[in-house]
């Protein structure tokens, strides 16, 4: 706890929380990761395509925020700092990673192959992964819209501040697409 605020580390906002980390309160940091872990982990995987890759991703991007304790300044803005980035390590993870699609593949077979599977779930997982394979066809641009908005749950304001690009650019981003997949889907409700 915090001598001043007598606040749980829990209930401080994520500025604080860097700030407190920077000062060697490491239980700070923690709370910071368990915070954000699971939507860095679901945003990275939306990107990534691959739990395996996306856990790496994830672990490196926070990696990277530790190491950046000395610089960080409090602005209020950590989760558009965090998701820079993490986006700029699914970038990095998604270059090393070439045969992506032939694993996923392989993945997908493997598990059409337990037969614990109910219909429902083959169904679920199917389509999961015709999402996935659409979204991998959209541009770099386009897929950092939808997975920040839909998986992040940012703000079109956080997103522009992630992407460094205006509003407009990020609903237009949105608008496209959302029309591209559903082109690509064909037709297919989202």
């Amino acid at each position: 706890m915090l001598e001043s605020t007598d606040k749980p580390l829990g209930e401080l906002d994520d500025d604080e929380l860097m700030l407190l980390a920077r000062g060697g309160c490491g239980e700070a940091f923690d709370t910071l990761v368990r915070r954000h872990q699971g939507r860095v982990l679901r945003v990275a995987g939306r990107i990534l395509g691959q739990s395996a890759l996306a856990k790496d991703a994830a672990q490196k991007a926070f990696f990277s925020v530790y190491r950046s304790l000395e610089s960080y300044q409090a602005r209020g803005r950590f989760r558009s700092f965090m998701y820079r980035v993490l986006l700029n390590q699914c970038l990095m993870e998604k270059r090393s990673a070439k045969r992506q699609e032939l694993i996923r593949d392989r993945v997908a077979a493997a598990e059409a192959v337990n037969s614990n599977m109910t219909e429902k779930k083959i169904l679920a997982r199917e389509r999961r992964l015709e999402l996935e394979r659409a979204l991998g066809r959209l541009s770099r641009k386009l897929r950092e819209v939808l997975v920040l908005r839909f998986v992040a749950d940012l703000s079109y304001a956080e997103i522009s501040e992630v992407l460094k690009v205006p509003v407009g650019t990020v609903k237009s981003r949105m608008f496209s697409g959302l029309e591209r997949l559903r082109r690509i889907m064909g037709g297919q409700r989202l």
